[in-house]
């Protein structure tokens, strides 16, 4: 029997001889799960931390946060599987010919959890809480104009109706209002007391904020009065129906969650790709695609890497489809792109990366008069990916003539120095944006202001800048493909693949889906 097999079998034994099959890790959440009258199907979701809050988009809010109200709150527009925006609390809605004016139809019929029909009236409410400073809304800054188009006005000529006016184009306006960390969450009023202080999300979604012991759990209900869509599921959009009671329990530590998901005591866990379970009927893996990239970074005003030929030996002394697929377990693809692979926006261009190329590599060194500088690589042992992909690189380099050294440092002083630019080179994950227009601007900028900055290049700026207010994705998707192109000419850093989203399942469930955006989502889910 495989070691690992045996070490959960002895945990398993002293876990039930200690709390009688209780996690220790969080047995009073448990053990209420467990106990719970009438919550037969329940489906239970283990989370290594608790929500700090109950409110979308709260400066309190975590991962936790949003997988709950992922299930919860709705906005007048959804995001499909593909990343493309779909129908939600709006039916349609019309674009003005100055993209300034976005006019939204709404459904008719749709409630919220207090019983009250939704109209255009709480849809200006909701808008107008979120942004008053009060409201600790962490996203304001998406529609006052420091990041975006500034919201003048919205009007609500008829109940049905609802008018956003913007200060200027913006062609991201719709996909912003569902960024999975801080939707623009359409609320009831009662939400909030007669002061206006928060109580809970009283919203339109598929299931109902039930209850909340903290350190413990979070328990959604099924809302009996929700209308679906008609069409067919796809990420968020789409057909939403709730089978069953979801308990969010709080066990932090990973290893105690798969014992429970053993032990039967909770259905659903992220899991990493190397801390997977062995195979057994009684649970399986989802394995989807992610919108967030890892990449080795290179520091541009290094002596050494600011020459671009330097860089692109390091590009073709790799082999990075071999790198992607070891560090993946073949489940990830080489993607050099800053397009998912998940997006509607990915063409043949984004696939078009570095190729292992040893004699062009030392011509290249000959040239930038390299005699075995040493170089260091940047990583950590916290995420696994991202120190595999160290190792991998750091292996093959030396290998190819080029000396580098592994750099092992916690977590927290790698997110300072990638902040602060002191580094050479770097295993680095970024998190998943809803566009590639906002990813390109993550790494497109002047180090003299930020740091964080990996790619200094005007003409690149000005071509992203051009984006703006434009709406057709053929150009889109033509401009992110020439963006593309300079970047890998640049060579700021190498783009690698995009992680895997895996999710460890029992076979009791049926339904359960990845999503780019990483956000778990309960409804459509039922269990045995």
């Amino acid at each position: 029997m495989p070691r690992c097999l045996v070490a959960l079998q002895h945990r398993l034994c002293v876990l039930v001889a200690l709390t009688g099959c209780v996690v220790w890790a969080a047995p009073r959440a448990i053990a209420a799960a467990t106990t719970a009258p009438g919550t037969t199907h329940e489906i239970r979701l283990a989370e290594s931390i608790d929500t700090q809050t109950s409110m979308p988009g709260n400066v309190a809010r975590n991962v936790t946060t949003d997988n709950i109200m992922a299930n919860v709150v709705e906005s007048l527009v959804a995001l499909r599987a593909d990343l493309s925006v779909a129908p939600m609390l709006a039916d349609s809605w019309d674009i003005s010919p100055d993209e300034r004016t976005y006019t939204f139809h709404l459904r008719h019929g749709v409630l919220f959890h207090d019983g009250k029909p939704v109209t255009s009236a709480e849809v200006k409410w909701s808008f107008e809480f979120l942004m008053k400073p009060g409201s600790q809304f962490q996203c304001r800054f998406l529609y006052n104009g420091d990041r975006g188009a500034r919201v003048l006005a919205v009007h609500t000529p008829d109940p049905s109706t609802v008018v956003f006016e913007l200060d200027r184009p913006d062609t991201l306006f719709l996909k912003r209002m569902v960024d999975p960390s801080c939707p623009l969450a359409v609320l009831s009023p009662s939400s909030v007391d007669s002061t206006g202080a928060w109580i809970k999300p009283v919203a339109t979604g598929p299931y109902v904020f039930s209850e909340w012991k903290r350190g413990q759990y979070v328990l959604l209900k099924p809302f009996a009065r929700y209308r679906p869509r008609s069409e067919p599921p796809s990420g968020m959009a789409g057909a939403k129906i709730a089978h069953d009671d979801v308990r969010f329990v709080v066990i932090p530590d990973a290893a105690a969650q798969k014992s429970a998901l053993v032990a039967g005591q909770i259905d659903l866990m992220g899991i990493d790709g190397d801390d997977l379970l062995p195979p057994d009927p009684r649970w399986h893996v989802i394995d989807g695609p992610s919108a967030d990239p890892s990449a080795l970074l290179m520091q541009t005003r290094d002596p050494l890497l600011a020459d671009v030929r330097m860089r692109r030996a390091i590009a073709l002394a790799l082999d990075l489809p071999g790198i992607v697929n070891a560090v993946s377990d073949g489940r990830a693809r080489y993607n050099p792109s800053f397009v998912p692979d998940a997006s509607e926006l990915f063409s043949s261009v984004d696939a078009t990366g570095y190729t292992k190329n040893l004699p062009e590599m030392k011509r290249l060194l000959a040239q930038v008069g390299y005699h075995g500088q040493t170089l260091k690589l940047e990583t950590n042992r916290r995420y696994t990916d991202m120190y595999k992909q160290a190792v991998y690189m750091q292996a093959l380099l030396s290998k190819a003539g080029i000396r580098t050294e592994l750099s092992i440092v916690e977590w927290g002083t790698q997110l300072s120095d990638f902040r602060s630019g002191h580094f050479q080179m770097m295993s680095f994950g970024y998190s998943a944006r809803i566009d590639p227009a906002l990813m390109y601007g993550e790494v497109l900028g002047d180090k003299s202001k930020a740091p964080l900055y990996q790619w200094e290049n005007s003409a690149a700026r000005a071509l992203l800048r051009s984006l703006q207010g434009v709406a057709d994705d053929n150009v889109r998707k033509r401009t992110f493909e020439q963006l593309h192109r300079m970047m890998i000419a640049d060579t700021p850093m190498l783009v690698t693949y995009y992680t895997r989203d895996l999710l460890l399942v029992s076979s009791r469930l049926q339904g359960v889906t990845s999503w780019p955006m990483r956000r778990i989502r309960l409804f459509n889910v039922t269990k045995e």
